[in-house]
Formats: C-alpha cells, sequence, structure tokens
C-alpha cells in the first residue's frame, strides 16, 4: 500500500518543520561561536573553549548532514519517489517515516544492511562523516 496524500501531506510539514528548525538552530550556533571567540581568557579557559567548540563544530556538521537528508527526502516527495525502499522497492511503512521521515529503506532491508554492516568490523563506513573507517589499518598504525 503506498502513501496517501493526506499521509504525504503530513510528512512534507513535517520534514519542512524539521528543516526550518535546523536551520534556525545553525544561526544561534553562529552567534555562540562567534562571542566565544571574542571572549579574553586564561589558558585553562581557552582550553575549555576549544573544546566547546570542537563539540558544538561536530554536532552543526552532523545536524548539516541531517538538513541534507532532510531536503533530498523533500526532493523525493516533489519526484514521486518518496516512501519507496532504495534497496527492494518495495513500499516503506508510514509509521517508520513517521518516525524517521528520511528512511530510504524499508524495515526488512535495514535490518539486513545493519547485520551485514556488523559483521563487517574491518571496514565500516562513518555515514554521518562520510568516510570509510579501516580499523585493520588503524590498529595496525
Amino acid at each position: 500500500m503506498s502513501l496517501s496524500s493526506k499521509q504525504i501531506a503530513y510528512l512534507k510539514d513535517h520534514i519542512q518543520a524539521e528543516r526550518e528548525r535546523l536551520l534556525n538552530s545553525f544561526q544561534v550556533d553562529e552567534e555562540k561561536f562567534q562571542l566565544a571567540s571574542e571572549d579574553r581568557m586564561d589558558d585553562v579557559d581557552q582550553a575549555s573553549a576549544e573544546y566547546e567548540r570542537s563539540q558544538m563544530l561536530r554536532f552543526r556538521n552532523r545536524d548539516m548532514f541531517y538538513a541534507k537528508k532532510l531536503l533530498h527526502a523533500l526532493e523525493k516527495i516533489e519526484n514521486g519517489e518518496y516512501g519507496e525502499c532504495e534497496e527492494c522497492g518495495e513500499d516503506i511503512r508510514f509509521e517508520r517515516l513517521k518516525a524517521r521521515p528520511t528512511a530510504e529503506l524499508c524495515i526488512a532491508c535495514k535490518d539486513e544492511a545493519e547485520r551485514a554492516e556488523s559483521g563487517n568490523i574491518v571496514a565500516k563506513q562513518s555515514k554521518s562523516l562520510g568516510k570509510q573507517v579501516n580499523i585493520a589499518k588503524d590498529l595496525n598504525a
């Protein structure tokens, strides 16, 4: 069963609201980042501020990646491709999309992908950072 127009409208509104929230948070984070850079601090405070800044950038990068996924979901809605599993072509259930609107795989295919990924510890792919982590190489270094 494919998604109804009412379900698609609900999901589209939810995705747009989430994306707007993220974009607004980027502006707030930028203001915090600027304020932290302008303060005069001793060495300990400076180290703490640097750590906070690196954490803020890490979270911001994660949120930017999520915002891109939300935009991709909106594009799929516009193209009429939203809600279709990219692996098997079956419909992704509304309940799953409601919980995770950026889902690109149905539950069965996602479970299979996670089982395959958990069995391959030597070359895991970091989805949020977009680069491969080679544990065997890192352990031998």
